[in-house]
């Protein structure tokens, strides 16, 4: 994970309100500004006149800017990107200080590598979804590598996100070539809109619609496939943003409710330097380090085991004492381990993607 991005839609918003979410933004670490030029019916000089000045301030404020386009924006804005009319010309968008260009709807193979080659040094976005070797097609076509990303799409309407095999599908490719790829979250806020009407949300994935936006990003993290996460609605709130800027983009840290009076040197063995060991099995994630720990851990709060719990062998299991694990599936305590806290609930399912041997680490909540 690089980079994390907000979206913008002047034409539903103030340039004042843009701008204080840039700002709220940026302080997040937001570095990633996508705009949707899709339906805008303005004139070219008119659309200047209103997105420049964002697109200048978000500059100012360290921005990539990504602009989603199709060839009918290039031909309502009278841009000439087609490899049968004459020169190639992106000045318009250069204007705009736009540094990538997301066709929503892709052109040929032949097209798209023409316009990876634009005098502008404009990179070209094709879309992460496709379930064959188009990239490959691209690049045999003289496509420029260095400006080559992807990106997946996003689903306002409720139920039509993607399914995660498809979307692992489509994004494959892009790590087979060790090109960039970006998809989006979204917002929870209730007025938070997108470019059309329709606002139930703006993911990729159908499974995180609804999911607090620093799980979606959490997920995306662990998977490890995807460059760039972008919220796709606006205006995510300030809550929001703060969560994400709290997100570990290098390893995962599981959100954990502690168990009520939880005895302060077993807790201590939460925040130890923890990983996966190395052999797994179905139903506790065991933890290679915690078994170092010196200390003596007596029985407490010995209930029955559920999904997300995290657990502490006591003394009464013998060699094992002193070993913290996470509870994979639902299980009787023989009075041998102890409770010690549970998992956020929206994270739980995030459990299941710690590889052999991967470090994690809690904080509490």
């Amino acid at each position: 994970m690089k980079k994390i991005g907000i979206s913008l839609y002047p034409a539903y918003s103030t340039e004042e309100e843009n701008k204080r979410y840039l700002k709220k933004a940026a302080e997040c670490n937001c570095s990633l500004l996508f705009l949707a030029l899709l339906g805008v019916g303005e004139d070219r000089q008119s659309v200047i006149d209103r997105y420049h000045p964002i697109t200048r301030y978000a500059k100012e404020l360290g921005y990539e800017i990504i602009c989603d386009v199709n060839p009918s924006v290039f031909k309502h804005f009278g841009v000439n990107a087609s490899l049968f009319n004459g020169p190639l010309d992106l000045s318009f968008f250069k204007e705009l200080e736009v540094d990538v260009l997301r066709l929503d709807l892709g052109m040929n193979d032949m097209e798209e590598a023409y316009l990876t080659r634009n005098k502008e040094g404009i990179a070209i976005c094709l879309s992460g979804a496709n379930v064959n070797n188009h990239i490959g097609a691209v690049l045999a076509a003289g496509g420029n590598r260095d400006k080559l990303m992807g990106c997946h799409n996003y689903y306002p309407h409720r139920y039509t996100g993607v399914a995660l095999d498809f979307f692992q599908q489509g994004t494959a490719f892009w790590n087979q070539y060790n090109l960039r790829c970006q998809a989006f979250i979204s917002s929870n806020v209730e007025n938070a809109f997108g470019p059309w009407p329709v606002t139930e949300g703006l993911p990729t994935l159908e499974m995180h619609r609804d999911l607090p936006i620093d799980v979606q990003l959490k997920h995306y993290v662990l998977m490890g496939t995807i460059s760039d996460v972008m919220i796709g609605n606006c205006f995510a709130s300030d809550e929001e943003l703060e969560a994400l800027k709290n997100v570990n983009l290098e390893m995962i840290d599981f959100r954990v409710k502690l168990a009520e009076h939880a005895p302060v040197h077993q807790v201590e063995r939460l925040k130890m330097n923890l990983s996966r060991r190395g052999d797994r099995n179905d139903y506790i994630l065991r933890t290679l380090e915690s078994r170092l720990a010196k200390g003596k851990v007596e029985p407490f709060n010995t209930v029955d085991i559920k999904r997300g719990d995290v657990i502490i062998d006591n003394e009464l299991y013998g060699q094992y004492c002193g070993e913290v694990q996470i509870a994979l599936k639902d299980m009787k305590n023989s009075g041998k381990t102890n409770v010690i806290g549970h998992i956020r609930e929206e994270e739980i399912f995030l459990i299941d993607y710690i590889k052999s041997s991967q470090p994690f680490t809690f904080t509490f909540i």
